[in-house]
């Protein structure tokens, strides 16, 4: 017994193994495209990877014969690198111009072309060494805040030092999305520990986000999505650290987290919406006190906070009002453009889809709004396939992807009733479920606002809502705790009333099974699809 125990990890072990695994293989899928790997024919690509996750469960299977898997941290240190291969396997499968979004192009430093779209922008300040002295808002992609663009042209400059091809350089632009998906994961696995879940609801809470497709195809992609994504995970994260411990400390984090999540992608201030009711909360328990001395000191924290996301939060946009008098906004294609959805009602572009909007037949994004202009449903479909229309699926794979889409939009009502539940739960803790459920709901309503400001079927890509699948992951954790798990389910259900108190854990083995059947049902789907 104590041997075994000898190789569980400790909670900040097991967070140092699981940060090195991330680096070392990341950096590893940058070597591997550097070394042949891209030149190789597909097949050879697939037998090399093949045998990776060979190895992979093999170490697994060793690791259950000694019983290391019963120790929670290595369950999940092994979860996680499961989700960094098949996220490594993606981008090494998948090229710089596939699947992307706004991607632009480049035309190398042999030119003084000035390209569009987010590789195009990440081209000029490595060409120009500056940001872009033009209007961000008369090329495309440039409006977009700098962050994340500044840290691909170091990275790209890294590349080209090391003496890597500037097409290679720019191909492993993919490598830096790849760490924050990867670093994603991690993030989820603190929010979810912080919230004392464990056991079957932090694997199923865990598993939702690591092996849900929209993260691990967000991981190959080049603009600003993932970074934004990580930021924001990380304040919700740091949110629910400074409910527990309202510490100066975790007050700076915060600033910094939504500073820089701010110039990396504006929308990633919505939740600074939900953590300024905490901070009024705390603020008015602080005055009730009538402590003279405590009320002044955190009058200054708020103010430290203030002075440290403001100038960084707002910096780009004060940039563009300053030296080219642009207010923040998104150039849209115009009227004439096929995705444009304005001349359809409001309760046709938000309201509950319709069956014909769904497309059950054929659960794709057709992009054209004449085919779908429905809000939930392109967002539905584009969480599970991105913005694919593939023409040429297999009978059998067409059939899978219709009972994967059934099954999705089954789980997301039910999902969304299970968060509002547990946040509601009187085991949460009033100040957590002020913070997730306003988020949450704040979030929503900012999607359904960024439709009608931006009236086109690209603005209800699920990629603008993506933080929400940690919400979910949250749902589906405390869910578990409250309803199948310890002494927190007898308590909780003990006030019940008979029925409740049975259908409370039915439906939670419900929910468990559906997310686990969408989930291997997805890889399938992904595995025998020809596109990666």
């Amino acid at each position: 017994m104590n041997k075994i125990k000898s190789f569980s990890f400790k909670p900040m072990s097991a967070l140092t193994v699981q940060l090195l695994l991330i680096v070392v293989l990341c950096l590893s899928g940058a070597v591997l495209q550097g070394n042949g790997f891209l030149s190789m024919t597909h097949y050879h690509q697939v037998f090399f990877l093949t045998i990776l996750f060979l190895i992979y469960f093999a170490m697994l299977y060793s690791f259950r014969l000694k019983g290391l898997l019963s120790h929670e941290d290595t369950a999940v240190t092994m979860m996680i690198l499961l989700g960094v291969l098949l996220r490594l396997s993606y981008v090494l499968l998948s090229g710089l111009y596939d699947r992307q979004h706004d991607a632009g192009a480049f035309t190398g430093m042999g030119t003084d072309f000035i390209n569009p779209g987010h590789i195009g922008y990440v081209e000029y300040i490595y060409k120009f060494h500056k940001l872009p002295d033009i209007n961000p808002y008369t090329l495309f992609g440039y409006y977009h805040p700098p962050l994340h663009h500044i840290l691909s042209c170091l990275w790209l400059q890294l590349n080209i030092f090391l003496g890597v091809s500037e097409a290679l350089a720019f191909e492993n632009l993919q490598i830096l999305t790849l760490l924050y998906s990867c670093l994603c994961m991690v993030v989820t696995w603190r929010t979810l520990k912080l919230l004392k879940i464990s056991g079957k609801g932090m694997y199923i809470a865990l598993a939702f986000l690591v092996f849900h497709p929209a993260t691990i195809i967000m991981a190959g992609s080049v603009n600003n999505d993932m970074l934004t994504i990580l930021f924001m995970s990380l304040t919700l994260l740091f949110s629910l650290r400074f409910i527990r411990d309202k510490s100066l400390k975790n007050l700076v984090f915060l600033a910094l987290i939504i500073g820089f999540g701010m110039i990396t992608k504006l929308n990633s201030a919505v939740l600074a919406i939900p953590l300024a009711i905490i901070f009024l909360m705390h603020f008015i328990s602080v005055i009730r006190k009538k402590d003279k001395r405590e009320l002044l000191t955190w009058i200054r924290n708020y103010a430290i906070f203030a002075v440290i996301v403001m100038p960084i939060g707002l910096s780009w946009i004060i940039r563009n009002l300053v030296r080219f008098s642009e207010k923040p906004g998104v150039p849209v294609p115009g009227e004439t453009s096929p995705m444009y959805t304005e001349p359809f009602s409001l309760w046709e572009r938000l309201g509950i889809p319709s069956l014909s909007q769904l497309h059950l037949d054929f659960p794709f994004h057709p992009i054209s709004a004449k085919a779908c202009c429905n809000t939930w449903a392109i967002m539905m479909h584009t969480s599970l396939f991105a913005e694919e229309y593939p023409t040429d699926l297999s009978d059998i794979l067409l059939i899978l992807c219709q009972v994967v889409f059934v099954l999705a939009l089954i789980m997301a009502v039910l999902t969304a009733v299970l968060l509002i539940a547990v946040l509601l739960n009187k085991q949460t803790c009033l100040e957590d479920r002020v913070f997730l459920l306003t988020g949450y709901v704040i979030m929503l309503i900012s999607f359904a606002a960024f439709v009608v400001i931006y009236p086109y079927t690209c603005s209800s890509d699920f990629r603008y809502v993506t933080i929400c699948l940690m919400y979910i992951s949250i749902a589906l954790g405390l869910g578990n705790k409250y309803y199948l798990q310890g002494s927190g389910a007898s308590k909780d259900q003990g006030s019940q009333k008979g029925a409740t108190k049975k259908a409370a854990p039915f439906l939670m083995h419900l929910i468990n099974g559906g997310i686990l059947a969408i989930l291997l049902l997805i890889q399938i789907i992904y595995l025998f699809w020809e596109r990666w």
